[in-house]
């Protein structure tokens, strides 16, 4: 149903002509520029425009597959024959002259049926479509042949000519616009970027024109700021080498982007699909063609917009006219009707208007479709075109992690070691916690990974954004270095600290195997920065710490029992197992009748037992202790629930006003979580399953599974202020459940 814009341009790396390119006259280097500025923002190749022509020699992974199904479909080429195209073989001055007078008429450019006679004496043995094309391009002014009285109509083109008749032609076209302006700079012509007054820089990669024209180099820079043209390699063009059908298409495929042709009948696109905070500026190009592709004015659109994912559609495919989820009108006076009022395209076929405000964090639908006056909207019964604008949640926090273990000890390590000095450098003129010890004997380096995270605690994949890096080593301030790091394609980067160089001890006086770093991560427009420390020592190892565990946290009761794992892991300073011969652990076992010992030479060890008559929703009791040791064990994440598993195949009543249940925890690792309260009769245990082919809604518009556990509060520590209420619409362990978030975790 959803249209999804297909933008390809791709820059095909021709092996074949990489020893052509080797023997091209080298020009002197220039500056390169970053990238095409004066690309062109909408795309012809859409809708029927970007299904599979049928070649059996043009895969569907080929660099240029999208360029050569799009010109098939516009029929500037019928392939070598009804199942070839040829990718890979050379043009003839004659077939382009084919090609390219096809693709004048495409981008409005007028062309005589009956042109003069250009005068060449050698295209008497062609067709007659070839002498007529040959005699058009000759009075548009594309080509002035070989000589005056010869075409060479056999002869391979260059790269270097099909970039001065490709920069001729578009010369010659008007780019797309709303029939009254083009204010919206959607695409351009070469001369536009001739005369450039947008204060972009002009240039090219490609360090191999010199051997070209001064046109052909005008015509190659302009085309490649067009993005029209690429080049066989990353700084090479290539202009002598011959061009191969494969390129052709991707020149001809972009011309048609830059012009006004689009897709026979209905079709919608948007400036933009995606962006990051509220999208307040974007533009909809709705347009409309005849089956011979020409504009067709005066045409009648219906358009309204949805927010989520899921738009404006209830699951019986008509619009929701009223609640939280209802349509809105964009043009006429009834929505999702066809009504007088309705929009209508220009003289160019277009209808543009602005998409309105997208807010952070949603997604608005726009949805566009023809049909009789007073015919109402159902997706079963039209053929709608729809695009999507994502606006997705900024930058709000940084998410460090590092190689660090997470077990490792991190309290005020200089509160230790009475009787130890220092000099200035070390970790003894510090006295604040957050100080994880890391063993230099063991570890050589540490790596941090930062992560880009939005005000709910998602990921935010944003490249290129610049995170401050400040190095403090051994305390000193004099020691900071500052470093810039940009971020991947996820929104991330990593950065390691090397280990200090080993020394010696001296006396009691502690140098590199003692010492304090500091790492602090910024960026602009972010209030809060986030430091991290390691402290390198090459202290022996020692028990200190020890944490129980659970395998669950959680347990199904069946038969009226509730079996219980527990671990208990001794851990050294480092965050490493202890492991020591003849190590005892005594569990008291849930109904604690008895005490059992375990071995834990291993570091760890096990029991498990079980809770009889265990109360729904009330976490089952256990203790340990380390036999021999100080150590209290940590219990934090020891508990264990008995829960009562949802019924299958239920279903709430259809009243939205139906209260939901309330979440009493988030399995989010395991894709459950535990519903209910203690003034139920479940007490808050009764278990439910999720995965990605459920239904995820919040207060009726359509979430991703990802923000689903965000409002149910997968990154919120402790106990929530406000617990989220879900609303379980269906329940299908199996199948497909329906849940609607009404209140978000806070």
């Amino acid at each position: 149903m959803f249209t999804t814009l297909k933008y390809r341009r791709q820059v095909a790396v021709l092996a074949a002509l990489a020893m052509v390119a080797s023997v091209l006259v080298a020009a002197p280097a220039v500056a390169a520029d970053p990238k095409p500025d004066f690309k062109a923002t909408f795309d012809a190749c859409v809708g029927g425009a970007a299904e599979s022509a049928g070649f059996e020699d043009v895969p569907a992974n080929h660099a240029n597959a999208g360029d050569i199904d799009c010109i098939a479909y516009y029929g500037i080429t019928r392939g070598t024959s009804a199942t070839t195209y040829s990718p890979s073989m050379s043009v003839t001055r004659e077939h382009m002259a084919l090609f390219l007078t096809r693709l004048a008429g495409l981008v409005g450019i007028e062309i005589t049926s009956t042109p003069a006679d250009a005068g060449f004496a050698d295209t008497g043995d062609l067709s007659a479509e070839s002498q007529t094309a040959i005699n058009q391009l000759a009075d548009l002014g594309i080509t002035r042949g070989t000589s005056a009285t010869t075409y060479s109509p056999s002869d391979s083109v260059t790269r270097g000519q099909m970039g001065l008749f490709i920069a001729r032609l578009m010369n010659l076209m008007a780019p797309l616009s709303d029939g009254f302006d083009n204010d919206g700079d959607w695409s351009y012509t070469p001369s536009d970027v001739v005369a450039n007054d947008q204060g972009k820089t002009i240039g090219s990669p490609y360090t191999d024109l010199g051997s070209a024209t001064k046109s052909a180099y005008d015509a190659i820079t302009q085309l490649y700021e067009l993005g029209v043209v690429s080049g066989i390699s990353d700084t090479a063009y290539g202009p002598s080498a011959l061009i191969t059908r494969a390129s052709m298409a991707e020149f001809m495929a972009a011309v048609l982007d830059h012009s006004n042709a689009r897709p026979a009948g209905l079709a919608i696109q948007a400036d933009k699909t995606s962006g990051y905070d509220d999208i307040t500026e974007a533009v909809i190009v709705v347009s409309y063609r005849g089956d011979d592709f020409a504009p067709v004015a005066g045409q009648a659109v219906d358009l309204f917009r949805g927010t989520g994912a899921k738009g404006s559609l209830g699951d019986d495919g008509k619009c929701v006219t009223s609640g939280t989820n209802a349509a809105t009108v964009i043009e006429g006076s009834a929505v999702c009707e066809q009504d007088a009022n309705d929009a209508t395209t220009d003289e160019n076929g277009n209808y543009i208007f602005d998409g309105g405000t997208v807010n952070a964090g949603m997604t608005n639908v726009y949805y566009a479709w023809t049909g009789k006056s007073g015919a109402k909207f159902d997706a079963d019964d039209v053929d709608e075109k729809t695009v999507s604008i994502t606006a997705k949640l900024d930058t709000d926090t940084l998410h460090v992690t590092s190689t660090i273990s997470e077990n490792a000890d991190n309290s005020d390590y200089s509160s230790t070691t009475a009787g130890r000095t220092s000099n200035a450098s070390v970790e003894d003129a510090d006295s604040t916690a957050n100080e994880p010890r890391v063993d230099l004997d063991v570890t050589k380096s540490v790596t941090f990974t930062v992560q880009l995270r939005d005000t709910d605690g998602g990921d935010v994949a944003r490249a290129d954004q610049s995170i401050s890096v400040r190095v403090v080593m051994g305390g000193s301030t004099n020691s900071a270095n500052t470093h810039t790091v940009k971020t991947n394609s996820d929104g991330k980067i990593t950065y390691t600290i090397n280990a200090p160089t080993d020394s010696p001890d001296t006396g009691d006086n502690i140098a590199d195997d003692r010492r304090l770093d500091t790492i602090t991560f910024s960026m602009t427009g972010l209030a809060n920065s986030v430091e991290q420390k390691i402290l390198w020592l090459e202290d022996d190892p020692a028990r200190t710490t020890a944490k129980a565990t659970v395998s669950s946290p959680y347990s199904v009761i069946s038969g009226g029992n509730a079996r219980v794992t527990a671990t208990v892991t001794i851990y050294d300073q480092y965050g490493n197992l202890y492991k020591v011969a003849g190590q005892q652990v005594e569990f008291t076992v849930p109904t604690g009748a008895t005490a059992v010992a375990r071995g834990a030479a291993s570091g760890r060890a096990s029991y498990t037992g079980t809770e009889g008559s265990p109360t729904p929703g009330t976490a089952v009791a256990w203790s340990a202790t380390v036999v021999g040791s100080t150590l209290t064990v940590d219990t934090t994440n020891a508990g264990v629930t008995p829960v009562n598993v949802a019924p299958d195949d239920s279903r709430a009543p259809t009243d939205a006003t139906v209260a939901g249940v309330t979440v009493a925890a988030l399995y989010a690792k395991e894709n459950k979580f535990r519903a209910g309260s203690a003034d139920t009769p479940d007490n808050g245990s009764t278990l439910y399953s999720y995965d990605s082919d459920d239904v995820f809604l919040q207060n009726g518009v359509r979430v991703s599974m990802d923000k689903f556990e965000v409002l149910l509060g997968k990154n919120i520590s402790g106990t929530p202020t406000t617990p989220a209420v879900v609303r379980v619409a269906l329940y299908d362990d199996d199948g497909s459940s329906i849940f609607d978030v009404t209140t978000a975790a806070s």
